[in-house]
């Protein structure tokens, strides 16, 4: 099933690859700013350092400021907002993407501890935005860097000792 925002088959040039503490900080996250061929701007994420799973579909920052201006402006919220972006998709990534948006200025945490979130400078991202997509700047994404999985290597050493 085909996430409302995901834009898989359509190719991206790659503006701006940056990296950001999940919500929780229990992770980084690797995203990808890039856009189309018509100038439209699309997140994709790209690499989780922890276990969490997530959907790399790009995602259009359309479709996003849609289902934000959706929500009350005055009113904090989550990252449940974005959960209609990721229909069918894995439970982590409104959550991840949430996490893009904050560290690219388009979310400000609330007032108070876990209040949530409010709406940023959603026209300066733009406007920087504009900036690297008149630059002609395509960067290269690479592969995805691997994480050791501690566990597995655990479980493969204590299974040689025994043998």
């Amino acid at each position: 099933m085909a996430s409302k925002g995901a834009v898989s088959a359509v190719p991206m040039r790659i503006l701006k690859i940056n990296v950001c503490p999940s919500l929780s900080g229990r992770s980084e996250l690797t995203y990808h700013l890039g856009c189309n061929v018509e100038g439209d701007i699309h997140f994709r994420l790209a690499h989780n350092s922890g276990t969490g799973q997530f959907n790399s579909d790009p995602i259009s920052l359309s479709l996003i400021e849609k289902a934000l201006s959706e929500y009350p402006a005055s009113k904090p919220m989550s990252s449940a907002v974005l959960r209609p972006l990721f229909r069918g998709k894995s439970s982590n990534s409104p959550a991840f993407l949430f996490a893009a948006l904050k560290a690219e200025g388009m979310l400000m945490p609330g007032a108070g501890k876990d209040s949530g979130y409010l709406l940023g400078d959603v026209e300066a991202f733009k406007l920087a935005m504009s900036g690297l997509i008149a630059s002609d700047a395509t960067l290269e994404s690479g592969p995805a860097p691997v994480v050791a999985d501690a566990t597995k290597d655990r479980r493969r050493l204590r299974s040689k000792e025994t043998a």
